[in-house]
């Protein structure tokens, strides 16, 4: 099965005023309830089993590589809330591939997660 899901816009990541790191509890709850929501909106998928996920970014300024591989943290925890895959441990997940593109406008800025059976 192959399922790809579209967030407009930009994921924080590590740092930054809305960076995980200064997140507070109840933020993040509500980030990852946005999330889930979102999901929910564009696949029915059900993933059962061993997965892989490419995490692609685009956006006009690249991120350092662990904040952008740290913004998957949300979406993975919506993921497994919405039931699109069973969990997001390494067990499940068995190959996370996190990739940024350039985009020259702000419009054009987006991530795309795509989950593949395995």
């Amino acid at each position: 099965m192959y399922t790809k899901i579209i967030i407009d816009g930009i994921v924080d990541g590590l740092n930054g005023k809305n960076g995980l790191i200064r997140q507070h509890f109840h933020s993040a709850k509500k980030t990852k309830d946005k999330f889930r929501l979102l999901i929910m909106s564009q696949t029915k998928n059900r993933h059962v089993g061993r997965v892989v996920v490419e995490y692609v970014g685009y956006k006009v300024r690249l991120m350092d590589w662990d904040n952008f591989s740290a913004s998957f943290k949300h979406i993975g925890d919506a993921l497994v809330s919405a039931g699109v895959i069973e969990d997001d441990n390494p067990k499940i997940i068995i190959n996370f591939l996190p990739r940024q593109v350039k985009v020259s406008k702000l419009k054009d800025q987006r991530v795309e997660i795509i989950i593949q059976d395995v």
